[in-house]
């Protein structure tokens, strides 16, 4: 790994950490960092997953392939409305400054 990503990860953090912080007094990012933190989870579970190890004949086995396939099916759909959510929210993450920009959020910008 390189010393720009090291870096881009470290401003990443910091940037979360802060969102965290934010979420303990606002509902609406507190959602949104349960919804990254369930879809990041999905993720990193199909980045593991091994699909000719998964459809061997077992029955269990080929549960275990049918649950997953659910999850990479609904991904793209997912990672969608996290975005979508993202920008209603108004937040941004500038890697320049590893600060989060929220921007206020009003009625008429959610209706937009």
């Amino acid at each position: 790994m390189s010393e720009d990503s090291v870096e881009k990860l470290k401003k990443e953090l910091e940037f979360y950490k802060k969102k965290l912080s934010l979420a303990e007094h606002d509902v609406a990012l507190d959602g949104y960092a349960a919804y990254v933190n369930i879809v990041r989870q999905q993720v990193d579970y199909i980045k593991e997953f091994n699909i000719k190890n998964n459809i061997d004949g077992k029955k269990s086995e080929s549960a275990m392939y049918d649950r997953t396939e659910a999850i990479w099916k609904n991904l793209p759909d997912m990672i969608s409305k996290m975005n979508s959510l993202k920008d209603e929210l108004k937040i941004e993450f500038d890697d320049k400054e590893g600060q989060p920009k929220i921007k206020a959020v009003s009625p008429q910008s959610i209706g937009l």
